[in-house]
């Protein structure tokens, strides 16, 4: 016999053996009755884009006491399994291993990529099931689930049918954190922020000077904002402007907004609610127009006339000189 502990001979057998008792199924306990207590736990779903990492197993512990406790409590104790296709991260990891690769997903058509992705993401599932059980973790493996199950995908379906059905939810134009390079949206969590020092730029409104450090978006412009309580601005508050454009003369109605900063640049901000989210909002309390000028390339439309087509920054740098000879 070996005197050294070897828990890759000894932990999997002794695993298989609960396995094959089905005791991890409540349904199959000798001493569960129709009256005992239901104690359930969902299994946060790891994400398969790769192994499970430490605050997963410490999860996992966690949880298989609680379940382990409840069971020899008399409860009717469920612990339910499952790992999560875990959507954009998932890609970027793959994309990572392709870059070792010295691939990219632009070598891949639409479907071989998703194909490629889609096998990826089962590996790591596999992966992922195998530490679970080498962990000891009692959950019931007849109740297991994978976020793109067809029974979870109908659910999701049925359930949003469901609360639009009863008001709860609704389909409108919403500001959203979009990567054109990835072709996705991301979550406010996602997103990193980092400070910077950008140029102002001044330019003429009508009877105003405001300042911006976007003025590229001036296409999607549909209002002028100033602060309720400026009194430079209040006899223009209602009225309508018309302001000089690059192509075409626009016209613009003056709005007062707690929003707008009266000590920032000149105390008058031009209103792009498409492309900005103080501007978005006050364009929802103001019933504003939502004139989008950049597309899901992050290059400028067709209402930039002859700036279509540019990316933002060139745009900017151009849109600028344009209107710096204009005077």
């Amino acid at each position: 016999m070996d005197s050294r502990y070897n828990p890759t001979e000894i932990e999997h057998g002794i695993y298989q053996l609960w396995e094959k008792s089905g005791y991890f199924n409540p349904d199959n306990l000798p001493h569960i009755k129709s009256s005992s207590k239901p104690f359930t736990i969902v299994l946060p779903p790891p994400n398969a884009s790769g192994k499970m990492h430490t605050g997963n197993v410490l999860m996992i512990a966690i949880e298989d006491l609680l379940i382990r406790w409840k069971r020899m409590q008399g409860y009717a104790a469920l612990w339910i399994p499952g790992t999560d296709h875990a959507g954009f991260e998932s890609q970027i990891t793959f994309e990572r291993q392709l870059k070792k690769e010295g691939k990219s997903r632009f070598d891949f058509d639409r479907k071989t990529l998703y194909n490629k992705i889609w096998e990826f993401v089962h590996k790591n599932k596999k992966d992922i099931e195998e530490q679970i059980k080498s962990m000891g973790a009692s959950v019931d493996w007849t109740r297991y689930t994978f976020t793109l199950d067809e029974n979870v995908i109908k659910t999701v379906h049925s359930t949003f049918k469901k609360m639009h059905d009863d008001g709860l939810i609704y389909r409108d134009d919403y500001l959203v954190n979009y990567c054109p390079k990835c072709g996705t949206t991301f979550a406010d969590l996602e997103v990193k922020y980092v400070e910077r020092t950008d140029p102002l730029y001044y330019m003429q409104y009508g009877p105003f000077t405001l300042a911006t450090v976007r003025p590229e978006t001036k296409f999607g412009d549909t209002a002028v904002a100033v602060h309720p309580n400026d009194k430079r601005y209040k006899k223009y508050v209602g009225k309508e402007i018309e302001v000089e454009g690059l192509s075409e003369k626009m016209k613009l109605t003056v709005i007062a907004d707690s929003y707008v900063d009266p000590k920032f640049g000149t105390g008058v901000v031009k209103v792009t609610p498409a492309h900005d989210k103080n501007d978005y909002e006050a364009g929802k309390r103001h019933s504003l127009e939502i004139k989008r000028v950049i597309d899901l390339n992050g290059r400028l439309n067709e209402r930039a006339g002859k700036y279509a087509g540019l990316t933002v920054f060139s745009a900017r740098k151009q849109v600028a000189e344009d209107l710096e000879k204009k005077g």
